[in-house]
């Protein structure tokens, strides 16, 4: 391991090295010149590059700039809101002003929009897309993941990965379907959000849920960027389960049992020695103490990208690395880490007057270092009073022949404890079971090959992208195999003799398993045209060929995909706009004849600004107004293959013969149905875009309607029970969705002041419009509820006493006793069972918003974000609130029901047996899951230029930042919990940005 990352190390440093333009020569002369604008006004603080970027000025309030050159260079200039441009030596050797022409509002080259397969301007943006700057929003936010970067940002999301509630889109990254964990946003130039149909179809089956672009950062010619950043934090668990002590939970244990008609299992004797006693013979664990857990763990992270070029290759360059140190304060846990290592190379080629083509290769290398066992699993399970994980060495005869013998032992100090029932558990596995090593590599390849056709016909050109990605993921680890000890005591709380279960034996043997990978091949042919016409007719169009095959380990089909795509644009003076966008999809999932189906899209927008009745309104800058539909056929809800034909499986063994043979059986896993064909998505969008108030105020808003019909299931209700299995697979379910979007944003400068602010919201609802289902009763219908609609049953209480239980409807979950739920009997039949079942609540938010504030003043600047949700409901269903049996006993159950708690219990009564009637879907564990979380907080200074430049750097700018700072919900220490996993993490950190 070591080796491999020393060999990237040498290779990261001799790509460094050929880099062009990283050395400086030693020979240079003075240029000097003016930057002015088409009026022949100076600009101020415009950026000049010379020597492919290694020579940079800026411009003083008369627009001169004084650059070291060498030798006859091209000349790059940079101001913002003017078009950058390049000036060869011809150009400015005969004049000392360089012009710069004012970008054209919403046309200019930083106004570029990636959409499906290509890009557009702003201005001629006819879809309902949201659109995320990573570069501008990590000058003041040290966001580090796509998801994060997300959430709360951008109108019609619902957190990171659910776009308008509908579902979870498809992510593409550089044009082709991947996965965005590895990918920090460090190498990210744009991220855009394809919500509306129209927008999404030509990516076929997969974009049923809306599509999510990445697009990757690339080198610009004539200016080369290094760009270094650093940060070093601390990451404190947000909330940890709280458990009983062994006293505690005995004592209860003893009142479930009690409860239940049975003997009190620990006397009061034996409750109090473990509440004073020896804490090695009456233990009371708590995995969650400081003993076994560190208040806080660090983390680090370090990266630098390099960017440059020339006219004929641009490059751009990332690696980082990041360490995220352990929880754990025991064993190998200590030194446990995680350790990522990533590069990217992305290199642009011009082959010749016509062919451009383009390289680019990731490489993540992820190893995790952990100790052996599942410590979060069983420090949710394992009871605290069960033994002591560690037996101490000088409680124990020196003379005992066990402890003389022993081959391992703590520092010293202590024996491993267990028993014969946990003769593994997560200490002793953490001190003696060796070391886990999860070692995860990804590798992505692309290759891109443009054709400039337009020497043939004005216009065409070609495009190509070949994609391929290789994850691999397995465990490497040295198994050791370790005695644990059960000691004997005396009166006198001395240890005088030891039960050893298993043995010492170290093998020093690696063992590798727990193997997986997946493999993820894409392609696209493109046929582009694009052309303008009277300078007010523009015209472009797409032809396309797209597939992608997606496998992982043990699946034998993988997930196939490919379709045709065609768009065909209009627009008249970026005024009128139309975009008809479509998709020929093809599936391997569904019946001969039935494989293929067109989808249609159309969209249309108008800039009524433009026009002359809008025009003289001196508070509208801008206004475009936008409508689309479509219907898109998709096969991504179908789980597998071969539903349209007759399956067959396997039934058991029949015997025969007097039961002296036996043979297996076939049975109809499900009938064939040759219909069977795509599920669709028919949607309405409608929207607007605006700008306000000499351009300080932004809207943003749509409001949609889609509907998801012919959802593939297998329909009960229309078939004779006998069917059973033979019933077959047929497109019958339809859900619809609706609701409305909007972002906000303000902007205002005041002197040193600025200010920004923005807002966006979404309201997203749904209805089960047709379900397979027959009740005898209305109220259990799906069909009318929400698509996320919970279902249960109303409680009613608790029963106060036998006589209450006696006179009340009888309940079909077992016996019930005085302080178990009682339910309410809905349609009266004098049974409360599962035909009580109605709606309680509803899983997913209908409105969700996000806020982000930028605040600065001068070189300081204040960044916050947030979001929240509201309307949906949480259900409390884990073994932390579900407490029964012999389970570890939660603070949770202190409210439980007794004689003396009756009137103000807020927890049923105990129980030591299953208890089936408490702890099944009901109201009674719901809980309102609205909530507002500050995700993001981040002061940063500016360190001012005079002081950077003397450090031989462009600028340099140092931040202190944190995470999941606040959550404000009434129910905030329920949504923090994590139980049986890691838990939430809130961070805070300092670092520095450095540009060179």
């Amino acid at each position: 391991m070591k080796t491999l990352y020393k060999d990237l190390v040498v290779l990261v440093c001799g790509m460094l090295l050929l880099c062009p333009g990283l050395a400086r020569a030693q020979q240079s002369r003075t240029l000097q010149g003016i930057v002015a604008d088409e009026n022949g006004k100076p600009i101020k603080g415009a950026w000049v590059y010379a020597n492919e970027g290694i020579a940079v000025g800026n411009t003083d309030m008369a627009g001169k700039f004084a650059l070291a050159v060498t030798g006859a260079s091209s000349l790059l200039v940079e101001a913002e809101g003017y078009e950058s441009a390049v000036f060869e030596p011809e150009d400015y050797l005969e004049r000392e002003t360089l012009t710069l022409r004012k970008s054209d509002f919403l046309l200019g080259q930083k106004d570029d929009v990636r959409i499906a397969f290509g890009k557009v301007k702003k201005a001629n943006l006819v879809n309902a897309v949201s659109v995320l700057d990573p570069v501008q929003l990590r000058r003041f936010d040290n966001t580090q993941t796509v998801a994060s970067a997300l959430t709360g940002m951008l109108p019609g999301l619902l957190g990171s990965s659910n776009v308008r509630g509908i579902g979870t889109p498809l992510f593409v990254v550089d044009g082709l379907p991947r996965d965005i964990s590895t990918l920090n946003l460090a190498e990210v130039e744009q991220i855009t959000v394809l919500k509306d149909i129209n927008s999404a179809i030509m990516y076929g089956n997969q974009a049923v849920n809306g599509v999510v672009l990445v697009t990757t950062k690339r080198g610009q010619a004539y200016k080369r960027q290094i760009n270094a950043s650093a940060f070093y934090g601390i990451s404190r668990p947000t909330t940890l389960p709280e458990y009983l002590p062994s006293a505690d939970y005995m004592e209860l244990y003893n009142e479930a049992r009690t409860n239940d008609g049975l003997g009190i299992q620990y006397s009061p004797d034996l409750i109090q020695k473990y509440r004073t006693g020896n804490p090695y013979r009456y233990p009371s664990i708590d995995y969650y103490s400081g003993e076994y857990l560190k208040s806080f763990r660090p983390f680090s992270r370090a990266t630098m990208d390099f960017s440059g070029g020339n006219r004929v290759a641009t490059y751009y360059s990332n690696i980082g690395w990041t360490q995220t140190g352990s929880l754990y304060n025991f064993g190998e846990g200590k030194s446990a880490k995680s350790n990522v290592f990533n590069v990217r190379g992305n290199i642009d080629l011009k082959v010749n007057s016509w062919i451009k083509s383009a390289l680019d290769a990731v490489v993540v290398l992820n190893n995790d270092r952990s100790p052996q066992g599942n410590f979060w699993a069983n420090a949710a399970t394992l009871r605290p009073n069960l033994f002591a994980p560690l037996v101490p060495i000088s409680s124990i005869d020196p003379e005992n022949a066990i402890l003389k013998r022993r081959k391992n032992d703590i520092d010293g100090m202590y024996l491993l404890g267990g028993t014969t029932t946990y003769q593994t558990n997560p200490i002793a596995a953490a001190y003696a079971g060796g070391e886990l090593e999860r070692l995860q590599r990804t590798f992505s390849f692309n290759n891109r090959i443009d054709f400039d056709l337009s020497r043939s016909v004005q216009g065409l050109a070609f495009h190509t992208n070949l994609s391929f990605d290789y994850l691999t993921l397995y465990d490497q680890f040295i198994s050791n195999q370790y005695a644990v000890y059960e000691p004997v005591w005396d009166e006198q709380d001395r240890i005088i003799s030891l039960r050893q279960f298993g043995e010492d034996v170290r093998s020093g043997t690696q063992n590798v398993g727990n193997a997986s990978y997946r493999r993820r091949i894409g392609f696209y042919g493109l046929l582009d045209y694009d052309r303008t016409f009277q300078e007010a007719h523009q015209v472009s169009g797409s032809l396309l060929a797209f597939l992608t095959n997606d496998k992982v380990q043990e699946d034998l089909q993988g997930n196939k995909n490919a379709n045709l795509g065609l768009r065909l644009n209009y627009g008249y003076k970026s005024k009128y706009l139309v975009d008809f966008s479509s998709a020929y999809v093809h599936s391997v999932k569904l019946p001969e004849g039935n494989r293929t189906a067109f989808s249609p899209s159309l969209g249309l927008a108008w800039v009524m600004s433009s026009e002359d009745f809008l025009s003289s309104t001196p508070f509208l800058d801008y206004l475009k107004v936008r409508l689309s539909a479509g219907i898109m056929h998709s096969d991504a809800g179908i789980d597998g293959f071969y539903y349209y034909n007759n399956r067959f499986g396997g039934s058991g063994s029949y015997s025969w013969y007097e039961g002296t043979r036996s043979r297996a059986g076939t049975v109809s896993v499900n009938g064939g149905n040759n219909l069977l064909a795509f599920e669709k998505r028919k949607e309405v969008n409608l929207g607007f875009e605006s700008m306000l108030f000499n351009k300080r105020l932004s809207l943003d808003a749509n409001v949609f309607s889609s509907l998801y019909s012919d959802i593939i299931t297998r329909p009960q209700t229309i078939y004779p029970s006998y069917f059973t299995s033979y019933i077959p697979y047929q497109n019958f379910d339809e859900n619809a969705y609706h609701g409305a979007e909007m972002g906000v944003s303000y902007q205002q400068q005041l002197g040193d002041f600025s200010l920004v602010l923005g807002v966006n919201a979404l309201y997203a609802n749904s209805k089960v419009r047709k379900k397979d289902e027959l009740y005898a009763d209305s109220y259990r219908f799906r069909t009318g509820h929400p698509v996320d609609a919970r279902f249960g049953l109303v409680a009613d209480g608790f029963f106060s006493d036998q006589a209450e239980i006696d006179r009340y409807a009888i309940q079909a979950f077992g016996a019930v006793k005085p302080g178990d739920l009682k339910y309410l009997d809905q349609n009266g039949d004098g049974i409360i069972d599962a035909n009580d079942e109605r709606r309680i609540g509803r899983s997913q938010a209908p409105f969700s918003y996000g806020l982000n504030l930028k605040l600065s003043y001068k070189n300081l600047t204040l960044f916050a974000r947030g979001n929240g949700r509201a309307g949906a409901d949480g259900m409390l269903s884990n073994d932390y609130f579900w407490v029964d049996g012999d389970d570890k006993y939660s603070t949770y159950v202190l409210g439980r029901w007794t004689e003396a708690t009756k009137a103000t219990a807020t927890f049923p009564r105990l129980s030591s047996i299953a208890n089936t009637n408490n702890y099944r879907s009901s109201s009674f564990w719901l809980y309102r899951d609205n909530f507002f979380t500050l995700d993001r907080l981040q002061l940063t200074y500016d360190i001012p230029i005079r002081l950077s430049n003397r450090l031989n750097l462009k600028s340099l700018s140092c931040f202190a930042d944190a995470s999941n700072l606040v959550m404000l919900s009434a129910y905030r220490s329920i949504r923090e919990l994590n139980i049986g996993t890691e838990p939430q993490y809130r961070s805070f950190s300092l670092g520095f940005n450095a540009w060179f």
